[in-house]
């Protein structure tokens, strides 16, 4: 897992979409707070499950009242779902070859059927030959 100071410097909000792309355009039920927002479990169960991504949110844009951009560290991949601030419906769109809006929504999903676990219920095991994290049963 890279630090913040080693990751790619990716602009997300102005940098990531580039000329010729035509992305994907959804509509999604899984708000944009609840996979970045003020949820720190939710955050760290996400990050573990989907690597390599780099959120940014966005309230200048004129499309809609609160912009919430992910990519991936190389920025071949990208996603966003806007809120246009009178709707509880969302809408996303994504590009590149991972689904990154996809691999959020299942890892909030599945952190949210496990009773959405607290950050001191994960844990990590370090060997030579890498990492794994795991989730302790409720006690």
């Amino acid at each position: 897992m890279e630090l913040r100071g080693q990751r790619a410097d990716v602009e997300l909000v102005r940098g990531v979409l580039r000329p010729g792309q035509r992305p994907e355009v959804f509509e999604t039920r899984v708000s944009p707070w609840s996979v970045a927002g003020h949820d720190l479990a939710a955050q760290f169960a996400i990050g573990l499950a989907v690597s390599d991504v780099r959120p940014s949110w966005d309230t200048e844009t004129e499309e809609a009242a609160v912009r919430l951009w992910l990519a991936t560290d190389d920025a071949t991949s990208w996603a966003v779902v806007d809120h246009d601030g009178r709707q509880t419906e969302t809408f996303r769109a994504q590009f590149g070859p991972r689904r990154l809006w996809d691999e959020v929504a299942a890892a909030w999903q599945r952190w949210d059927a496990q009773a959405r676990p607290t950050v001191d219920r994960f844990g990590v095991t370090v060997t030579p030959d890498g990492s794994s994290f795991w989730l302790d049963s409720p006690g």
